[in-house]
């Protein structure tokens, strides 16, 4: 339903109804909820569809169709993060709010836990929160801001182990805080990146 805006769960048994009904005069995809291979093959074999689509999940993590890993960072949000940044400067999206958005999903469950019942979107003096907020910040716009950002999120919630910090920024982690963050954004003139 459109007013759960992303919340509660995809209604299969519907859609099975929709497959029955018109796959014999057109293909029908279906989507919702869609989080990995297994529950994409789930669906696909309950409903009788041929196809499904992943939005959201593909969104948060784009390695979720891939096979497991043996590497167990593969998965975190820092890598992910990084290696959206990377192609991001590769492609350069139209705007640094595509990039904004695309990390607020990538770290979405690490920074909004939503099983975390102790957790309070409204407690500032929670890193999490603080963090949240900031990447939303306009003036956070560059992708040297963002990979600092990525920084900053491994400073806070490991304290810079080093087996959790990826190379590509382990020279950023240590002296890394959310003023270097907002000042590496300025040029000489006192412009803005993007």
């Amino acid at each position: 339903h459109r007013i759960d805006k992303h919340n509660g769960n995809a209604d299969w048994e519907s859609g099975g109804k929709i497959v029955a009904a018109l796959s014999s005069e057109m293909p029908i995809v279906l989507n919702g909820g869609i989080n990995d291979h297994e529950h994409a093959t789930s669906v696909v074999e309950q409903t009788k569809c041929h196809a499904v689509m992943a939005a959201i999940g593909y969104l948060r993590n784009h390695r979720l169709f891939e096979a497991p890993s043996p590497i167990p960072t593969y998965f975190q949000p820092q890598h992910l993060a990084l290696e959206y940044l990377d192609l991001a400067e590769k492609h350069p999206p139209p705007s640094y709010l595509y990039i904004q958005k695309h990390l607020r999903w990538i770290f979405r469950g690490v920074l909004q836990p939503e099983n975390d019942t102790s957790f309070d979107k409204f407690d500032y003096s929670d890193w999490r929160v603080k963090l949240w907020t900031f990447l939303v910040r306009p003036y956070v716009r560059s992708i040297e801001q963002f990979r600092m950002f990525v920084a900053l999120y491994v400073q806070l919630s490991y304290g810079g182990n080093d087996d959790l910090v990826p190379e590509s920024i382990r020279h950023l982690v240590q002296d890394v805080s959310f003023g270097s963050v907002k000042k590496a954004g300025k040029r000489t003139k006192g412009d803005y990146i993007w």
